[in-house]
Order: C-alpha cells, then structure tokens, then sequence
C-alpha cells in the first residue's frame, strides 16, 4: 500500500467512492453479488471523485472474445494500475484476465486467489456466489448430530486436469451409504468431449452414476459435515451453499487463499485437507469432540449471517475488506470489527 496506492484520492469524501470502467454482468457467464454495484453508495461516475477504480476482467465480452487485454491501452486512468482493482470470478486467470506481468500496481479481488501468489493486505478473495437458494430453510437450526447424515457430497467427478482428485479411490471410497454419502457424476459437457476420445477415463463412471442418482440433493443437505472439494479451481460454489444450511466445510485443495480473510478467522469454522490428506478426514472428523463441532458450527452460523447470507450482505464484505486496507491511513473510513 506504500508503494503502489495514491491516499490523497481517498481523503476526498467521507464514502469509499469507486469508478467502474465496465459493469458485472450479472447474468453472464454466472449471476455475481457485484451486480448491484452499480446502484450502490460507493459507486461515482466521475472518475476524478473516485478513490478507487474497478475493472471486471471477465466480462462476457472478453468470455466471447477469449482476449487478454493490455490494459494500459484499454483503461483510459490506468496510470499503471494505480488505485486499481482487477475483479474476477474465472475459474482460471488465464482464461480472461490480462497476463499478470502487466497488471502493474493493481490490486486483485479475485476468487482464485493462492496463498503463494497473492499480495497480503493489498490483493483480496472473495467467495464465489451461491448458486442454490432453494434450500430448506428449516436446516440451519440443526444442531450437529441431530442431522440424518455424518459428512456428503453431491457432484461432479472431473477425470483429468483439475480437480481430477475426485476420480481418486481415496475420494470416491469415502461412501460407505450409511452416514458418509459421496456421490458422483461424470456426466459433464467437458467430460462427455474427452470420453468420446479417451474412453477407458470412464472407469467405473456407471457404477457412480448409479450412486448418484439415488440420493436427492437437498436431502444431502441435513448433514454435519459438507465436503467442499477442489474443481476447475480452489473455490467453489458448495462452499456457500454448505455454510447457508449450518453445515460445517470441509475443504480439500491445494494452496487456496481462503475469502474475506482479513475479516473471517476460518480456523474457527471449517477444516482444510491437501488431496495427499484424503485418507485423514474421516478418523478427524470421527475422534472430533462434541464440544468442538458445536462451537465449529455455531461459529460457521456468524460467518455466513455476518458476510455471506445475501447479495447484500456479500457486496458490504467486499467494501469492508477493501477499507480494512486502509486502517489507521484514513481516519474518515472506520475500522470495521471482525468476528
């Protein structure tokens, strides 16, 4: 933030005020909470009010394209990224976004942020949206153990690149269909292209499919534990979906910056496995005391109400992480408490 941000934009108003050069597309490719910006308090269409600058790098316009722009030659104040923020919710940065030697001193707010890459305190992860909002609302006041299942899953079973982790024995012989429900499909658009070339990837593809369409998924949901694997990329859309019922996360990926971490103390709520770490989530799941995955979930329960529960509710998470920057550097934006 020394090096790479112009405070004297920001001492100009008592609101974070921020310019869009382009809008979020709210239906395209997926709806986002970042739709309402636009009609919000924080956005200003004079640039020169404007304490910071957005770009939404994955417009369908450069999804259509499969263009990486140059954005110096794009964005008119672009003044080498100054004051910028890069917003994405590609699954892959290289699929839409510009190439990362070129972003100069603009920030990410991305949801495929990693651990290794991103910028503390000056880049920020945000969730991807939820996708199922018919969910049954009644779930969220289970108490751990008083649901119907242990741990589940309900989804994609991706057979090569990543998220390819899925096909393993170690994933896929969590079931035992009792308490413990992972179920899988390999039916895909991507995955039906790639078998129709490499056929023997299916392996045992019929057999899952099976499984699969025997559990429904909203009754997957009255679980204590919800399995949150790694797909195209580190985030995922189960992550929400999980927490809105009061289940508790159990994430596996591989060096994934975790969203709004500025404002969330994740350790408090859900558990991470790396896929080397598979065979280990069930004997901790099993030997956790009562006490703790009490406190996991009532915990988990403030994190989705406080930062994730609605549009709304997302889009002020992003402009408190955004202002959490700047604490103690401008005095007329105030410190918001984290839980």
């Amino acid at each position: 933030m020394d090096l790479c941000f112009n405070f004297s934009r920001c001492h100009r108003s008592e609101q974070l005020l921020i310019y869009s050069y382009n809008s979020p597309q709210p239906e395209q490719p997926k709806p986002t909470y970042m739709h309402q910006f636009p009609s919000s308090i924080w956005h200003t269409s004079d640039p020169e009010k404007a304490c910071l600058l957005f770009y939404f790098s994955d417009s369908q316009a450069n999804t259509d394209a499969w263009i990486k722009p140059k954005l110096s030659n794009l964005l008119p104040y672009w003044n080498n990224g100054l004051n910028h923020v890069i917003i994405s919710f590609a699954d892959r940065w290289s699929d839409t976004n510009p190439p990362s030697q070129s972003i100069g001193m603009a920030s990410i707010l991305a949801t495929n942020l990693r651990t290794t890459t991103y910028r503390p305190h000056f880049d920020i992860s945000i969730p991807l949206p939820r996708l199922n909002l018919d969910v049954p609302s009644e779930l969220g006041s289970l108490k751990p153990f008083e649901r119907k299942y242990f741990l589940t899953f309900k989804g994609t079973r991706y057979l090569s690149r990543e998220g390819n982790f899925r096909s393993s024995a170690t994933f896929r012989n969590m079931h035992n269909g009792v308490d413990v429900i992972v179920a899988t499909t390999c039916k895909h658009e991507t995955i039906d292209k790639l078998l129709r070339w490499q056929p023997w990837r299916g392996s045992k593809c019929d057999n899952d499919q099976v499984i699969f369409d025997s559990y429904d998924f909203l009754e997957l949901l009255n679980s204590t534990f919800g399995l949150v694997p790694a797909g195209r990329s580190p985030a995922s859309y189960r992550m929400l979906e999980v927490l809105s019922v009061g289940m508790i996360p159990i994430l596996i990926v591989e060096n994934y910056l975790r969203p709004f971490n500025s404002l969330i103390q994740w350790q408090h709520c859900l558990l991470q496995f790396s896929t080397s770490e598979m065979h280990l989530i069930l004997p901790t799941l099993r030997k956790m005391p009562r006490v703790e995955v009490e406190a996991r979930q009532r915990y988990c329960q403030q994190v989705f109400d406080k930062f994730l529960k609605d549009d709304n509710i997302l889009m002020n998470s992003v402009i408190r992480s955004l202002k959490d920057r700047f604490v103690g550097r401008l005095p007329n934006f105030v410190a918001q408490h984290t839980i």
